[in-house]
Order: C-alpha cells, then structure tokens, then sequence
C-alpha cells in the first residue's frame, strides 16, 4: 500500500483557540464539530505569546526553528533548541518566546482519557505503525523521503496501523496508542 503523503505547503493556516497564534493541522480525527481526541499540528511563534489552555490534554511539543525558543511553563524556564522535545499539561500555563523569526514548533496533542503518545527525533530507518493508533512522520529536511518519494520539509505522513514504509532523512515520528 502506497503511504500518502501531505505537503506542508498545502495547509491552510488556522487561530490558535486564543486568537494569539496560527497553526496548521497536519492530521486529527476532528468531527464535524471540530472536536477531537488527538491532533498533530504545525505552530508559528511570533513574539511572546501565551498558548492556548487545552484542559484534559497531553502536549508534547518539538522545537522546529530557526533558533531556540525560551518556554515558561507554571513559572518554570525552559530553552528548547532545534529537535528538543518537551512534554506538558494542557492546563499548564506556558507562554513562548521565540529567539528568531518565523520559529515553528510541532504539536502532538492527545486526551490523556484517550490515547497516550510518544515522539522522537531518528535518523533513516524502516518504520512501522503499530497496532492500537496511528502513527505519524513529519520530515525535518528537504532531501528527505519516504519508500524513495522526495519530500520537503515539514511534508508528512499518517500511517495506519499495519502499514511500514521506509525512510531517508531525519524525520519526527509520533505514535498514538488508544488506552
């Protein structure tokens, strides 16, 4: 089976629930009234801005640049440069400030009721997505591909439980597993 894969450049961005920020969804099981149980997306960062409260939410954030940016969760410091992750309560009170323009980071956002989630940061490799959730891989560089079709960065692909494909490049990769 052929893995489709989503051009980044294609997404349409959307406000952030607060109206402060925007963001670009990669891939959720959002209904018709927009709700959903888990949501992997793409958010810009300009200036100091507070994030959205996502109560019942598990966020596990990837600073994607340029540059580093400086996080406070709950009144805690946090610098996350290009590849680091970090995970928090959507009912944390974070705020970003980005070190240089047109920062992104990328969003693994899950009902902790729901699903549990992991993300990581790996290299070329044959991947499978597991049984029990989606699995979900975001290209970090424009020479990367997956089963040998070129990517841009920041393209990605949702991967249904079964199905394996094999990567070029760095890749962000998030596993969701239903609880």
């Amino acid at each position: 089976m052929t893995v489709p894969i989503l051009e980044y450049s294609a997404l349409t961005p959307r406000a952030w629930k607060n109206g402060l920020g925007i963001t670009r969804t990669l891939f959720d099981d959002a209904d018709a009234t927009d709700a959903w149980t888990w949501r992997i997306s793409i958010a810009e960062i300009t200036g100091t801005q507070p994030y959205s409260a996502c109560p019942g939410v598990r966020r596990g954030q990837v600073a994607l640049g340029p540059g580093a940016v400086d996080l406070v969760i709950n009144g805690r410091a946090e610098t996350l440069a290009v590849d680091d992750i970090i995970a928090f309560d959507g009912e944390d009170e974070v705020s970003a400030t980005p070190r240089e323009a047109g920062f992104l980071d990328l969003n693994v956002m899950t009902r902790r009721d729901t699903w549990d989630s992991t993300v990581e940061v790996i290299d070329a490799a044959t991947v499978s997505a597991e049984p029990g959730g989606p699995t979900t891989l975001i290209a970090l560089d424009d020479d990367g591909a997956i089963d040998d079709r070129p990517l841009a960065r920041l393209d990605a692909a949702l991967l249904e439980p079964g199905m394996t494909c094999t990567l070029r490049g760095r890749f962000v990769i998030a596993r969701l597993r239903r609880i």
